[in-house]
C-alpha cells in the first residue's frame, strides 16, 4: 500500500470487530459527525475517512476528533488505496457525513461492492444545472437553468426568456446558500459573475461554472428523506421529514423552519413529488436532503438536492421531540436495510428551527445569550454560541452564529420565544467592537 497516498491512524485487530458491522463515514463534518454516536448505539464500529487536511476547505479544518473511530483514513486522492485500507478494515457500509463526501462516498462503495448511489451519475446529485436537465429528462418540473463558464452565454441565455425578469446565480456545487445571488436583469447578472466566477466557494469548488436559473416565486419547503435499495434493484424512498421554510423578506436569509405533520394534502403533494426527484437524480440509498418550492399554477419543484444528511441541526433535540432524526432514520436503514415505520399521527410536539441573523461583526453578549439559552421553548442548538464569542455578519446559512430549536405543545408558544429572539438580536444580543 502506497503509504504517500494513505495515512491510517489507530486501526483495531480484526479481532476487535463487533459482530453489527463497521461504517466508514467519508468527510464526518457538520451533522455527518452524529453518525458515529448513534452507529455504535445500534452495536457497529466507525471509521472515519477525511481528505488531507491541504485539500478541506478551510470549513472543515480541524473538524474530525479521532476519540471514538476505530480508525482514521486520510484519502490522498488515491481511491484505489483508500479502497484497500477499507477492505483490509472489513468495512461493510460508506455513508456521506456532509456534502464534500458525496462523490468519493458513492465512488468507494462501489469499489467495495456496497450499497450506494451510482458514482456514473454523481454529477446530477452536485451540479445543480445537471439536477434541473435530469429533472427534465424525466418529464418533471425543475427550474429553467443554463449552466456555463462563460458571462457571454449567461447574458444570452437570460435574454432568451423574455417572460422571466429575476434570475438566481449560484455556485454549481456548493451549499448552505453560499453564493446565491439574486438578479434583477442583466446588469445584476453581470455584476454577480463578475463576484463569483471563479472564486473558491465554502465546499472547495472552484466556481469555473456558474448556474443561471429563472427566479422561482411561491412557498419553499425542505423535505429529508432515506433511500434503500431492495432485493429486485429498485430504489425504496421514505420521506422523514417535511418543513416549511420561512426565509426573510429580501428570500436569501433563513428564518425558521416548521415541521409539518406529513399525512396533511401539502406534505404528501410534496413527498410524491420528491420521490420521483430522486429517482431522476439516482438517489438509490442513503439520506437526500432536498429543497422544493410550490410554484402557483406550476406545483412542486425542485430547488436541489444533497446526498447526504441535513446539515446544521442539533440530533438530540430533535430526537427529544420527534423521536428521531435525519441521521438516525439513516443509520436504522444502513443497519437494517430497511426504512423507518413512520407513525401516521402528528408529531408528538410542534417544532421549529430558528437560525439567527447577525447584521454585523461582533461578538455574543453573556447576559442577552444566557436568556436566549434559556427562552421555554428552547430544546437546543448548533453553532459555537459562547459568551464573548465572535460573530461574523450573516450573509447565508454558513454565517449564521447558529440555530436554534424550539418544540411546545402549543405552536404559539413557538411564536411568542421566535418574536422574543428577533427582538434579541435588535436589542443587545450582538456587541459590535473587540471583546
Amino acid at each position: 500500500m502506497d503509504s504517500s497516498s494513505l495515512a491510517v491512524t489507530s486501526p483495531p485487530p480484526a479481532a476487535a470487530l463487533l459482530s453489527g458491522g463497521r461504517v466508514a463515514v467519508v468527510a464526518p463534518f457538520s451533522s455527518g459527525k452524529h453518525y458515529r454516536a448513534e452507529f455504535v448505539h445500534r452495536g457497529w464500529e466507525c471509521i472515519a475517512v477525511s481528505p488531507a487536511t491541504s485539500a478541506l476547505p478551510s470549513l472543515y479544518r480541524g473538524g474530525i476528533t479521532p476519540v471514538g473511530y476505530q480508525g482514521v483514513v486520510t484519502h490522498n486522492e488515491d481511491l484505489n488505496a483508500t479502497a484497500q485500507a477499507l477492505r483490509a478494515l472489513r468495512v461493510t457500509a460508506v455513508v456521506a457525513g456532509t456534502e464534500i463526501g458525496v462523490p468519493l462516498t458513492e465512488q468507494l462503495a462501489a469499489r467495495l461492492d456496497l450499497p450506494g448511489n451510482d458514482p456514473a451519475t454523481s454529477h446530477l446529485r452536485r451540479d445543480k444545472g445537471a439536477m434541473a436537465a435530469a429533472l427534465a429528462r424525466a418529464g418533471l418540473d425543475g427550474p429553467r437553468s443554463l449552466s456555463t463558464d462563460r458571462l457571454q452565454d449567461a447574458l444570452s441565455w437570460a435574454q432568451s426568456l423574455p417572460d422571466v425578469q429575476d434570475f438566481v446565480l449560484k455556485p454549481a456545487d456548493s451549499a448552505g446558500s453560499d453564493g446565491v445571488a439574486f438578479c434583477a436583469g442583466l446588469g445584476d447578472i453581470e455584476t454577480a459573475w463578475k463576484q463569483l466566477h471563479q472564486v473558491p466557494n465554502a465546499m472547495g469548488g472552484s466556481n469555473d461554472h456558474l448556474v443561471l436559473q429563472e427566479r422561482l416565486r411561491g412557498s419553499q419547503y425542505v423535505v429529508n428523506s432515506v433511500s434503500v435499495t431492495d432485493l429486485r434493484g429498485g430504489a425504496r424512498h421514505t420521506v422523514t421529514e417535511c418543513w416549511a421554510d420561512r426565509r426573510t423578506p429580501d428570500g436569501h436569509l433563513y428564518d425558521r423552519l416548521d415541521l409539518l405533520n406529513r399525512t396533511r394534502m401539502v406534505p404528501r403533494v410534496l413527498a410524491d413529488y420528491t420521490v420521483r426527484a430522486l429517482d431522476a437524480l439516482g438517489v438509490a440509498n442513503g439520506p437526500a436532503h432536498s429543497e422544493v418550492m410550490y410554484v402557483p399554477g406550476r406545483g412542486p419543484v425542485l430547488i436541489e438536492t444533497g446526498a447526504r444528511p441535513e446539515g446544521f441541526y442539533d440530533p438530540h433535540s430533535m430526537r427529544e421531540a420527534t423521536g428521531s432524526d435525519h441521521i438516525r432514520d439513516a443509520v436504522h436503514a444502513v443497519v437494517t436495510g430497511n426504512p423507518r415505520r413512520l407513525a401516521a399521527d402528528r408529531p408528538r410536539a410542534t417544532v421549529s428551527k430558528i437560525s439567527l441573523i447577525a447584521p454585523y461583526d461582533g461578538v455574543l453578549d453573556r447576559e442577552f445569550l444566557e436568556r436566549l439559552l434559556n427562552l421555554p421553548t428552547v430544546r437546543g442548538h448548533v453553532g459555537a454560541l459562547e459568551p464573548g464569542g465572535r460573530i461574523q455578519r450573516t450573509v447565508d446559512l454558513l454565517t449564521s452564529p447558529g440555530r436554534l430549536t424550539l418544540a411546545a405543545e402549543d405552536p404559539r408558544e413557538i411564536d411568542h420565544d421566535h418574536a422574543v429572539i428577533r427582538a434579541m438580536e435588535t436589542s443587545g444580543l450582538y456587541r459590535s467592537g473587540a471583546r
